[in-house]
């Protein structure tokens, strides 16, 4: 009997240390996860609203720089669909829980973001401001389209 209760504690003890290392795991890959979507959404704002919103407003020459800037949201658009894995919802997070029942839709919404983003780099390097203008509405307006409905108010 006595050997049964030493294996059965070694194996209780086994599993309750498992358990312990893949939670531990889990949680380190919701936070890895977390500031990969963090850091790839801070240079697309700063590339979408500082790079080519200045543009749009009229505080800044369309440059080269401007071209870099679009392409850059490109960029970042193809990276969007795996940033929202299930426990990535840190306390830093503004993500909103709603998110994990519509993971479908992340690549839609990724999707819908990315093509306003290349129609966005076409008009900046077709140098036509109105174009330009235009199609920085839509990205904006595809980026908010996610962000309103899976993005806690700040």
């Amino acid at each position: 009997m006595q050997r049964w209760t030493r294996i059965f504690s070694t194996v209780a003890g086994a599993t309750v240390l498992l358990v312990g290392a893949v939670y531990a795991d889990a949680q380190e890959d919701g936070k890895a996860a977390f500031a990969k979507r963090e850091d790839t959404m801070r240079r697309m704002g700063r590339a979408l609203y500082l790079g080519v919103g200045r543009v749009v407003k009229g505080t800044a020459e369309l440059t080269p720089d401007t071209v870099v800037a679009a392409d850059t949201v490109v960029g970042l658009a193809k990276t969007l669909t795996p940033l929202f894995p299930v426990g990535s919802d840190v306390a830093d997070s503004r993500m909103k829980p709603e998110i994990f029942a519509a993971q479908d839709r992340i690549p839609q919404l990724a999707a819908g973001v990315e093509d306003a983003a290349q129609q966005l780099s076409v008009a900046v390097k077709g140098g036509d401001k109105d174009a330009i203008a235009a199609a920085y509405a839509v990205t904006n307006n595809a980026c908010n389209a996610c962000h309103n409905q899976f993005r806690k108010a700040e």
